[in-house]
């Protein structure tokens, strides 16, 4: 018995690396599909991005919430997307690939490595449902860095444009670092988790936001170093 728990005592870590390796590459599939739904949204809207009210300059900006996917009537935000008196449930950013059905499978959305609030066990029920707020695991940038909401005019073609969740610090997907969709469609995997970066997440204002898209930005054109 004492040499069968040794080796469970050996094992076990071994089986934590590749369940969590396993879910990256999942991640990393959700991520790349993601892609192909933008790239799909912008051959059909003039180039367009898919849009999100939560890069409007005219409303105030707040790039950290662009993981919502669906902005629910009960939504302290819900009166961005409601100026017009309308009242009810909207898709944003992402969540406009869903419902202008380029992407039609929920799952694609989350990560199964994500640990924090808004996993897809928490979320899949309102799916469902005419109205409610729905969060993903996948942070949109709405624009490129510089400033083009056009994917193919984005420049340059390496610039990050989605990445595993920045919400927060209590967001991240991964212990270790995180999946990013370049504007060029290509999926990378970001290792530059350090002291810096954690710190821009803790404290989650638009100014860091932006900082850590650019960190992204950084580690691709440094060659990943």
């Amino acid at each position: 018995m004492f040499v069968i728990a040794v080796l469970i005592g050996i094992m076990l870590p071994s089986l934590s690396v590749v369940r969590e390796t396993t879910r990256r590459v999942v991640c990393s599939s959700n991520i790349r599909q993601i892609g192909l739904g933008i790239s799909m949204f912008a051959d059909d809207h003039d180039g367009i991005l898919p849009q999100t009210t939560f890069i409007n300059q005219r409303l105030g900006r707040i790039p950290a919430e662009t993981t919502r996917l669906r902005i629910g009537t009960e939504s302290s935000f819900s009166s961005r997307v409601n100026t017009a008196g309308g009242g009810h449930a909207e898709w944003d950013g992402l969540g406009l690939l869903y419902k202008q059905e380029y992407l039609e499978t929920p799952g694609i959305y989350y990560c199964p490595s994500h640990a924090g609030k808004n996993r897809f066990q928490e979320q899949q029920p309102i799916w469902t449902k005419m109205d409610g707020s729905i969060t993903g695991n996948f942070q949109f940038r709405g624009e490129g860095p510089d400033g083009s909401r056009k994917l193919f005019l984005i420049q340059p073609r390496s610039a990050a444009i989605v990445t595993d969740s920045i919400r927060s610090d209590k967001d991240l997907n991964h212990a270790q670092g995180m999946n990013v969709l370049r504007a060029d469609l290509a999926v990378f995997w970001f290792n530059g988790l350090d002291d810096q970066l954690m710190s821009l997440l803790r404290q989650s204002t638009p100014a860091n936001t932006d900082r850590v898209w650019e960190e992204l930005d950084d580690f691709v054109a440094s060659g990943g170093n």
